[in-house]
């Protein structure tokens, strides 16, 4: 069974880009991807220490660690300065760790080599932009045919260059004439919006940012651009309105707050961009942060990610779409000094610190994490993110009380009925359960479905969880297959429906279910184990100790590994009986054993096993395989035996 959590994560734009364009356009990607040149092809005669630098760089960027990369790259590159392998690789790196200055004259010869290398056309661009020389960084944009992505990403960062120049109708004919994917046109309306206002034509940049508006109303910063715009033209209706609703309509966003609070105040919110610096960066921060959200796009952005902070090194919204993309890469370490770095004043480090605790507890480091949350809320009691985030730590470290009473003060902290209190709810309930509280946990999961009746995981759970105990067997089964439907290719919910049906008895069902769940899934330990049980059932009992002994390497809990190890040495049969005998009865509201005598019945109580039932009235607990023989009518399933149910107590033959 499997009740795994989806990771929530702040909401970035997502964008329909083509990706099949980034393999010309990621060199990070290109770098890490390709195959290898034979060493002796690469090195020539080189000396050893070219070929110690460059496997161990590789080495390096196998395991993600770009500084150590980088180092090996540079010296490798000193080694053989005209390589053009490493030349881009070493290039790459750096513009990946920020250290543009020390890119820049790689990429100059990067394009001496290829006059159309993208990225150090690129590099040599935002170089020209930031040193105010527009002409020459218009000239470095010029490339033509370079793709959906490319284009809009060269095109934008001219129209800048030209507006540098006071050109502002040739930067806005650049950006009118771009062509491309209907997600051209929310880039195109807000850099129009931001570039009139530059140029303070004020009308024109209201019209452009409002049809960014109608069309991505859902966007933090369109709704943050449209509201300045207004704010600042006279019309704080409009700007308040559009705050209002997006708050309203969404988690909300720091930004959005401390925006709306200003112009509530009666101040005049400054523009978002107050030069073509400023108008660059956001164009990289934009492009970049919706890379990011999508699969296989983070390496081209946190390249773009980089270069916008090279422009504008404070930019918090560009450091923190940067510290999710380091903690995506899982390089947690590497993620706090970069969250760290937002202002301690701004509104975003509330956010910084919460992320800076996640990733210290992703390191072990437990106490760090819990010390900054405990700060938070020392600040604000009723900080609901802080309160379930440290909660979300203690339950991840298996602290379930302590978890558990920290989600009762983040519920008790509620002002609203949004749907994110369904995840509080839900996560409360886990904590219980994992206690062993089952009558506090199922409130919970009917509360978050009462408030979320589609939520996927929360179906999983809470269906799971009544089929273990043997409840509501039919709606619990229905839950989990509506959450396939809602979440078809997610491998660990199908295993729950595979193995429900396997609880149930259903084994064939089973087989087909567990078998997709390996397909989605196929390096999952408990799948592995739960298709192994399925096998064995069916008969297909060489099948089902291959995947045991797959289940077995995969890294199970320990006690999950010992269950497998005893199953490979006995059988399902075996263990299952060991398993029966000792199984206490599942709790419940009444119900308590009474004395048990051979030849009459006997009524399960709480905590009751047919092991022990076997032992007080035979004198020797392995005898309960009687008692099941005498019971097959009953014991449906010998795993679940419940209070009230009534058995009868055989007697032995005298042999025995």
């Amino acid at each position: 069974m499997h009740r795994t959590l989806t990771s929530f994560v702040r909401p970035l734009r997502t964008v329909a880009v083509c990706f099949a364009l980034l393999a010309s356009t990621s060199l990070i990607a290109t770098a890490a991807a390709r195959a290898e040149p034979s060493i002796s092809d690469l090195l020539d005669d080189a000396m050893p220490t070219l070929a110690g630098s460059y496997l161990a760089a590789l080495s390096a960027t196998n395991a993600q660690d770009y500084d150590a990369a980088t180092l090996f790259f540079e010296e490798a590159l000193s080694q053989d300065p005209e390589n053009p392998l490493l030349l881009e690789r070493t290039f790459t790196l750096l513009v990946a760790n920020g250290d543009i200055n020390r890119a820049i004259p790689l990429a100059e010869e990067l394009v001496k080599l290829n006059p159309d290398n993208r990225m150090g056309r690129l590099v040599l661009g935002v170089k020209d932009l930031k040193a105010k020389k527009y002409p020459e960084a218009g000239k470095e944009f010029g490339l033509d045919d370079k793709g959906p992505l490319a284009n809009i990403l060269y095109g934008l960062l001219a129209a800048w260059a030209a507006e540098g120049q006071g050109q502002t109708d040739a930067a806005l004919k650049i950006v009118e004439t771009l062509q491309g994917p209907e997600w051209y046109g929310i880039f195109k309306n807000f850099n129009l919006a931001l570039i009139n206002a530059n140029a303070g034509r004020t009308d024109a940049a209201l019209a452009a940012i409002t049809k960014a508006y109608q069309a991505e109303g859902s966007s933090m910063r369109v709704v943050e651009a449209y509201a300045r715009l207004m704010a600042r033209a006279g019309k704080t209706e409009e700007a308040t309105k559009a705050l209002e609703s997006f708050t309203k309509n969404s988690v909300g966003h720091p930004v959005i707050a401390a925006l709306l609070a200003e112009i509530n105040a009666g101040k005049k919110p400054g523009p978002l961009v107050r030069n073509p610096q400023d108008g660059a960066a956001e164009v990289l921060y934009g492009l970049g942060s919706a890379l990011g959200s999508e699969s296989g796009g983070s390496d081209l952005a946190t390249l773009y990610l980089r270069l916008a902070l090279y422009l504008q090194p404070k930019n918090e919204l560009v450091l923190m779409a940067l510290g999710d993309l380091t903690q995506n890469a899982q390089r947690f370490e590497r993620s706090i000094p970069i969250f760290d770095q937002v202002a301690k004043n701004s509104p975003l480090r509330r956010n910084a610190d919460l992320q800076i605790a996640l990733s210290y507890d992703a390191v072990g480091k437990h106490d760090d994490a819990a010390k900054r949350l405990k700060r938070l809320i020392a600040v604000n009691p009723r900080d609901i993110d802080a309160l379930t985030t440290l909660a979300t730590i203690h339950r991840t470290g298996k602290r379930y009380a302590e978890a558990a009473a920290m989600y009762t003060k983040a519920i008790d902290s509620i002002t609203d009925d949004h749907a994110r209190n369904a995840l509080i709810y839900f996560f409360r309930g886990i904590a219980y359960e994992r206690a062993q509280q089952w009558d506090k946990a199922e409130p919970d999961f009917l509360k978050a479905l009462e408030i979320q009746p589609d939520e996927p995981q929360v179906l999983n759970y809470l269906g799971y969880s009544w089929i273990d105990r043997g409840l509501n067997l039919e709606r619990a089964t229905d839950m989990i297959k509506k959450a396939v439907e809602l979440r078809p290719n997610d491998g660990y919910i199908v295993d729950s429906l595979g193995w429900a049906y396997y609880k149930q008895g259903k084994y064939d069902e089973a087989v087909g279910q567990l078998e997709r769940a390996i397909s989605l899934k196929a390096d999952d330990a408990t799948i592995n184990d739960h298709l192994g049980d399925a096998y064995w059932k069916v008969g297909r009992k060489l099948e089902a100790t291959f995947q045991w002994a797959h289940a077995r390497d995969l890294n199970p809990e320990p006690e999950d590994k010992e269950r497998i190890l005893a199953k490979l040495a006995k059988g399902l049969d075996k263990v299952e009986e060991t398993k029966v005998a000792s199984a206490p009865a599942e709790t419940a509201t009444d119900g308590t054993s009474s004395a048990a005598t051979a030849g009459e019945t006997f009524t399960i109580g709480k905590g009751d096993s047919l092991w022990k039932i076997a032992r007080d009235v035979y004198g020797d607990g392995e005898l309960y395989s009687r008692l099941i023989d005498a019971n097959r009518d009953k014991l449906r399933n010998p795993n679940l035996i419940v209070p009230g149910l009534v058995i009868d107590i055989p007697k032995l033959d005298k042999a025995e």
